[in-house]
């Protein structure tokens, strides 16, 4: 067995790479041509960015595991700090060959993997896939990821209620398919991508992400303006992302895009801090629900907790408060005590030999913290371990669309 860290693969090395993973997934029954999936890592612009972790016999590729930087950013005037950053690592193409299954090898990739992220300075590690899968690993699920479900005879009711009745049936918006890097809307769409509370693309990126999946993004216009961009998967059945410059106009919208499209029924995905998009779409929607968004490995607590309050900051107004949170890490279940000090221009976390106000372990600190099972924690009154922390701190958001995912 050989390991190979590849930084920047291009040519026939890259090409060697890709062909693996797709046979790989097409022996598993999926059939994914990876360098059209993932533009934004395998073009040939963006191929220097992905971190290639290999492990070959004889020559020969027997199981891969590929490492995405992520940038995720926060900006705000509520908060000492403008511009806050996290440095993340989004791993994907997991690929082991059948014939050597069972060798360890997925086990040493992501070993390698975390080790490569930790001498990066990356703070955190996400993958999708198999939950308990990845739990091994030390990944669990964060977040709360809500999906709405908009049936056509429902939104026509709605748009009925909410608007005028001549301006509610008449066709308002148009959508024009972007089908390329060259199109004179991408700027106006990156600003009101820009307006969300965390965002995790830069101008020059924000084109290749929006074409992960086969994805089909359209603009939104009113006339000949801007007013908006949806992102579509390739199956046109769920809204992935969007951005409109009035969230008021959000039902009209979708309403003309579900007649345009001869849709029946729509899903639309966002996270629990897009505020002003849930009240449009619970109007909307024929009913909803709330899920779990990606999975993580926290890899520096400080600097992900920092970065989660000063997220949630940005959306709602938290109680001034010091709380102290115990993790239990590693093979030995020592505890390492954090205190978070949340304050109205921001959010401190420092180590602390203070006792813990609660001790979680890894995988439950996630769950706990930021997802609706704080919600379920919270029932158990006296026997709850989040039974003194301070009301309105949890969950904390985390969500990413699919075009930031890899």
């Amino acid at each position: 067995m050989n390991y190979k860290k590849i930084c920047r693969s291009a040519g026939q090395e890259l090409e060697d790479i890709l062909d693996f993973a797709n046979m790989v997934f097409s022996m598993n029954g999926d059939s994914i041509d990876f360098g059209a999936f993932y533009p934004k890592a395998y073009s040939d612009k963006r191929c220097g960015l992905v971190t290639h972790h290999v492990i070959e016999e004889n020559g020969k590729i027997r199981a891969l595991l590929d490492s995405y930087p992520i940038m995720m950013r926060l900006e705000s005037e509520k908060l000492t700090d403008k511009l806050i950053e996290l440095k993340a690592a989004y791993i994907g193409t997991v690929s082991v060959h059948p014939n050597t299954r069972n060798k360890g090898y997925l086990t040493e990739l992501m070993r390698y993997a975390e080790e490569d992220a930790l001498a990066q300075g990356y703070a955190l590690m996400m993958l999708d896939g198999n939950r308990h899968r990845y739990q091994h690993y030390g990944y669990e699920r964060a977040g709360i990821r809500y999906s709405f479900h908009v049936a056509f005879r429902n939104i026509r009711h709605c748009c009925a209620e909410l608007y005028d009745a001549e301006y509610a049936e008449k066709p308002i918006y148009s959508f024009e398919e972007i089908d390329s890097a060259g199109s004179p809307y991408l700027d106006g769409m990156f600003e009101l991508y820009n307006r969300q509370n965390m965002v995790a693309r830069k101008r020059d990126d924000f084109w290749f992400c929006l074409q992960s999946g086969h994805a089909a993004t359209f603009a939104v216009l009113r006339g000949e303006r801007l007013a908006g961009y949806v992102s579509l998967n390739e199956g046109e059945q769920y809204v992935l992302e969007f951005e409109m410059d009035e969230n008021a106009q959000i039902p009209k919208m979708i309403y003309d895009l579900m007649a345009g499209m001869d849709c029946a029924q729509l899903g639309i995905h966002v996270g629990m801090d897009e505020c002003g998009k849930i009240e449009y779409l619970e109007k909307l929607c024929n009913n909803y629900n709330a899920s779990m968004s990606h999975h993580i490995k926290i890899l520096d607590y400080e600097a992900v907790l920092t970065f989660l309050f000063c997220w949630k900051q940005k959306y709602g107004r938290l109680v001034p408060n010091d709380y102290i949170v115990g993790v239990k890490k590693g093979k030995d279940s020592s505890v390492k005590n954090y205190l978070i000090s949340v304050r109205e221009d921001g959010t401190k976390v420092t180590r602390t030999d203070k006792k813990a106000d609660a001790v979680f372990e890894e995988l439950e600190f996630v769950t706990m913290l930021t997802t609706s099972l704080y919600f379920i924690e919270q029932q158990k009154g006296s026997e709850s371990k989040i039974k003194n922390a301070p009301a309105g701190w949890f969950p904390l958001p985390f969500y990413l669309p699919d075009a930031d995912a890899f």
